[in-house]
């Protein structure tokens, strides 16, 4: 690896906007360049599609490291799997490599039915951002999420429901740094340990915070993922 720093390429949530990410670029403080790869608001793709656009908006020029936040951890997998040219290492944060909800498998044929953007705020406070109080949201959340269609949404969440990308974790040969959250309460601790048994070098960071880690822990969230950076020049 040269002495210049891999840029950061970040892959979004089940928003997929990238708005989500302001305040960790911010936090970030120009250390490193970053690049947000945004997915189409209007247009229901899956993780077969997704991937494809992720591949053509990678660096061509530059050594890069994927990060895959949430529901974009797949796609990130997926590429990681296959260490295209100028990938240097793979970020996970609050994401899995498998359906992390393999309870609900059954409402995988009603997602286009679901509410999941009429859910009122305190359903959504205590699982996003940790709160009780539905008014301390990040200022960026609802922002993010207004632009994306009720089925885009829908069909993400089907895709989720039916992923299962074990298979590419076992070919990862890249450093990988894997973040979690302590008080995540969308995504399971023991989903977190099945990314690690699959991949047994990746190192685990664990964060006080809720799902939404990189959002409300910023400052915590942008150390760690530097230093991860830094180290990988050793």
């Amino acid at each position: 690896m040269t002495d210049a720093a891999p840029t950061l390429v970040l892959l979004p949530g089940l928003d997929g906007t990238g708005k989500l990410f302001s305040e960790f670029v911010r936090a970030l403080g120009g250390r490193i360049d970053s690049r947000i790869v945004a997915y189409p608001s209007d247009q229901p793709l899956g993780y077969d599609e997704l991937e494809t656009l992720v591949l053509a908006a990678l660096p061509r020029d530059r050594s890069y490291v994927l990060l895959g936040e949430s529901f974009s951890g797949p796609i990130a997998i997926r590429i990681a799997a296959q260490s295209p040219a100028g990938l240097v290492a793979l970020v996970l944060c609050g994401t899995f490599a498998k359906n992390p909800f393999p309870w609900a498998k059954w409402v995988r044929p009603l997602a286009a039915c679901l509410p999941l953007k009429s859910l009122p705020r305190w359903v959504r406070a205590p699982l996003m951002w940790g709160s009780m109080s539905p008014h301390r949201a990040p200022a960026q959340l609802e922002r993010a999420t207004a632009g994306v269609s009720h089925a885009v949404i829908r069909h993400r969440i089907a895709a989720l429901l039916a992923v299962d990308d074990t298979p590419a974790l076992r070919q990862i040969r890249l450093p990988t740094l894997v973040m979690r959250a302590r008080g995540d309460w969308v995504i399971s601790r023991a989903t977190t340990l099945k990314i690690l048994k699959t991949l047994p070098g990746a190192e685990l960071v664990e964060l006080d915070g809720p799902h939404l880690l990189l959002q409300t822990r910023a400052p915590e969230c942008a150390a760690v993922v530097l230093r991860f950076l830094m180290g990988l020049r050793d």
